[in-house]
């Protein structure tokens, strides 16, 4: 019965492997994007894009075959803001994106994350919001358009609807941060603890 056993861990170390590729895609962003050559643009909006298809990729499957770890957990967040950190610096070293709103999108994941972090070590978890989901939707959408830079595609405005989701997703930031913010307040007045 070698095969269904092979089978079976293959699927369940696929949905990490596939949060891996986001991570393994940094590098790869990070030395070719500035090279500034149509070609790398849009291998790089591709490779983006790809990266964040395995984001519901990886979840989908581990849901679907009950493969569902705490690694898992604990990996598919951060390789989800190390990808989005890193777009959003090339972005901003590139001149395409002002620096200000790249620090505004950083910090506020620096914040939240943070604020998860405190909430596991009182004993509760901080579920991720609607609005959090429609954030990482719009900084999606919007880092893919802007890495193609000023290249158009069937007159489709990269850059114009790459920096109206970006605003989208600013918007909708601070204020999911603000509502993490809120539920991590109100937990942390019903689960007291002494801090070191």
């Amino acid at each position: 019965m070698p095969r269904p056993t092979s089978k079976a861990a293959w699927l369940s170390q696929l949905p990490n492997q596939l949060t891996l590729t986001r991570i393994l895609a940094i590098p790869v962003l990070l030395f070719i994007y500035p090279t500034k050559t149509q070609f790398t643009d849009v291998l790089c909006a591709l490779i983006f894009g790809l990266a964040g298809l395995t984001d519901i990729l990886d979840g989908y499957l581990a849901r679907l075959y009950n493969q569902e770890s705490r690694l898992g957990a604990l990996l598919d967040p951060i390789a989800d803001k190390m990808l989005s950190a890193a777009s959003l610096l090339l972005l901003a070293d590139g001149d395409i994106l002002p620096p200000w709103i790249c620090g505004f999108l950083l910090c506020r994941d620096i914040a939240v994350s943070g604020m998860r972090l405190m909430a596991l070590e009182d004993g509760y978890t901080i579920q991720v919001s609607s609005f959090g989901k429609i954030k990482t939707i719009f900084q999606d959408l919007g880092i893919f358009c802007l890495l193609m830079r000023d290249i158009s595609w069937f007159d489709i405005p990269f850059r114009t609807i790459g920096m109206s989701a970006i605003w989208l997703a600013l918007v909708v930031s601070l204020y999911s941060g603000y509502l993490y913010f809120r539920e991590f307040l109100g937990n942390s007045q019903n689960h007291p603890t002494e801090r070191s």
